[in-house]
């Protein structure tokens, strides 16, 4: 009895979380899929754009740098044989076996197995052909796809106190692009995601104010070491980079003053604060958050595994 509602209870977690899967954007990389040890170029090009628009058209964000989660896959069976007809055309069968991975935790979280068929003047031309099937709104994806995220949420639900911990310890490390990439991977759908959300807030206010230490820092060194208009100039190029929400900003406009009083040089100021004022901060900045754990992910070595071999 304990058993069977222990599997109950699972299968109502995991129903829970397709439903909200539904209406959650997961990010998700595409690795390379293989035929063998290779996949001819134009043939690799054209299904990472079908894969990212299914993925797209089905609540993923799919991006081509080192993700967590990840598409990865392999054509099998393929082969060819002469379609008759005018021009000796070619047709090509096979099945494309799709998974949906954890790179950490080296899990498969979905598979499918999608069958292909084209005809066309030689192998490459019909299997490019045959890509045609695998489309948005193709069901047998949408399911892989659905099933996929389910599971993934479930993941971030159990799991999302691990981001927070990684976050928090990069954070004492000053490493704050590391930082904001783990702060900023659990889901808006999934548990702690409100924590998440402030952390990497806290995080973003951070890095400003450190980032904008060092270049005043920077700044004044530079006009310390040269006051003429040389001098200035330099200085300026760092004050211009600090953010106007920058704890150290009111500092910094009183050196670019001083600066500008010396060598009767206007540096205004400004404009940056207009755009402060004109847009809307915390939206600002959460995207500026994303651009640095994405970068951060993509400035990560990148390690070829043959995916294929785990299922």
């Amino acid at each position: 009895m304990k058993i069977r509602h222990l599997a109950i209870t699972g299968l109502l977690a995991l129903a829970s979380a397709s439903a909200y899967a539904a209406d959650c954007e997961i990010g998700m990389g595409i690795a390379p899929i293989t035929e063998g040890d290779n996949v001819d170029a134009k043939v690799a090009r054209q299904l990472e754009a079908k894969l990212k628009s299914a993925l797209t058209y089905n609540g993923v964000a799919a991006g081509d740098y080192d993700c967590q989660f990840f598409i990865a896959g392999r054509f099998d069976h393929s082969y060819s044989e002469q379609a008759g007809g005018v021009g000796g055309r070619v047709l090509v069968k096979t099945d494309l076996q799709l998974a949906i991975c954890d790179g950490e935790g080296q899990k498969v979280y979905a598979t499918t197995s999608i069958p292909l068929k084209g005809v066309g003047a030689t192998d490459q031309q019909a299997l490019v052909r045959a890509m045609s099937s695998l489309n948005a709104r193709n069901p047998e994806f949408a399911r892989f796809v659905e099933n996929g995220k389910a599971k993934i949420v479930d993941y971030f639900n159990k799991n999302y106190s691990t981001y927070i911990t990684k976050a928090n310890r990069s954070l004492k490390a000053r490493d704050y692009d590391e930082a904001l990439y783990w702060a900023s991977s659990i889901p808006e759908c999934c548990n702690g995601y409100s924590e998440a959300h402030a952390l990497v807030l806290s995080i973003y206010n951070d890095k400003i104010n450190y980032d904008a230490a060092m270049l005043l820092a920077q700044a004044e060194g530079a006009w310390a070491a040269d006051p003429t208009s040389d001098g200035a100039a330099a200085a300026y190029g760092y004050l211009a980079q600090i953010d106007p929400s920058a704890s150290c900003y009111d500092k910094a406009k009183a050196l670019g003053k001083k600066i500008g009083a010396t060598v009767k040089e206007d540096y205004d100021f400004e404009t940056k604060e207009k755009y402060r004022d004109a847009v809307a901060l915390e939206k600002m900045r959460i995207n500026s958050a994303r651009d640095v754990a994405i970068a951060w992910a993509k400035s990560r070595p990148r390690t070829i595994v043959r995916h294929h071999w785990w299922w």
